[in-house]
């Protein structure tokens, strides 16, 4: 979980700063015109949700009860951005069908991530 949302995280600020380079050679040319203007509400989640994804495994190991809210949230951006992006901006065109495939693997990675911790804390295994 923790090495999926790193190389999530370098996505991130690779597209936030803009390198076009690195756009083009990830997503090809149309993940250029997709990432361009992209609404600053999609970014928001987009941030909660590699931010929780990055967090959420620190505090599981470290056996901490915030682990489940926070992956909780998470899984829940991820979703939402998936949701949004898919009917409200054609993400399956724009950025092809390997890199959508891969971002619902990492959302439903985040929401079994979730349920898991989710699961530990009903057990009272977190502190």
């Amino acid at each position: 979980m923790f090495a999926l949302y790193v190389g999530g995280l370098r996505d991130y600020l690779l597209i936030l700063i803009g390198d076009t380079d690195y756009i083009e050679g990830q997503f090809g040319p149309g993940g250029l015109a997709y990432f361009t203007d992209y609404p600053p509400v999609l970014r928001a989640l987009w941030a909660i949700n590699v931010l929780g994804g990055l967090i959420a495994p620190v505090l599981l190991v470290a056996r901490n009860r915030w682990a489940a809210p926070t992956a909780l949230l998470a899984a829940a951006a991820q979703l939402v951005l998936l949701a949004v992006t898919f009917a409200l901006l054609d993400r399956w065109t724009a950025l092809g069908a390997s890199t959508s495939w891969f971002d619902i693997g990492i959302g439903l990675v985040t929401v079994l991530f979730a349920l898991y911790c989710t699961n530990l804390r009903r057990r009272d295994l977190l502190r």
